[in-house]
């Protein structure tokens, strides 16, 4: 699960300045190229930025029994981390976005960056349990930060999850020495 959140947290920290629709050839599968046109062409200040990851809202049906009465709870966390944004990674957002890629099977869906805001949908699986994950994206964005929110389902088992997450981030800075 943590995978899938940070892999959309990486296109999300790669987005910029753009006002394309990803599937440009309008055959309605969004490639890997076509997305990486997009991502290629956003821009991003290099740098040290913070990024928070809140998840808002799990819902599980169908838990086991005696699967623990607040596990639903428990797994709604906040998590803070930072990444360096060096010059050649702000100058081609697309090599970050596709190394989360290959971590995961997500097929796009939609994937538009038009106008400041974010509006996307995935379908993923090998997010660290079986079944698929479906994600839906949107948000607002711009060079130095962004704030979006996600909402993800899914199941396998006889069990049946929805999940809502906030995600921002921001630049802080410049990166430290070393």
């Amino acid at each position: 699960m943590k995978k899938i959140i940070l892999s959309v947290a990486a296109v999300t920290l790669m987005a910029g300045c753009s006002s394309n629709n990803a599937d440009a050839d309008g055959d309605g599968n969004i490639s890997a190229d076509e997305v990486a046109k997009v991502m290629n062409e956003v821009t991003l200040e290099p740098g040290e930025w913070e990024n928070t990851v809140e998840i808002v809202d799990v819902q599980i049906e169908g838990l086991p029994e005696g699967a623990p009465a607040n596990i639903m709870d428990s797994m709604k966390t906040t998590t803070v981390s930072k990444t360096c944004i060096t010059e050649e990674q702000a100058k081609d957002p697309g090599a970050e976005f596709f190394a989360a890629q290959e971590q995961t099977d997500c097929k796009i869906k939609k994937f538009d960056m038009s106008g400041g805001a974010i509006d996307s949908e995935m379908s993923c699986s090998n997010v660290g349990a079986p079944g698929e994950m479906n994600m839906a994206m949107t948000g607002q964005y711009g060079p130095s930060s962004y704030e979006m929110t996600m909402t993800m389902n899914g199941g396998a088992g006889g069990m049946k999850m929805n999940i809502t997450a906030k995600n921002n981030g921001k630049r802080i800075g410049s990166c430290p020495a070393g």
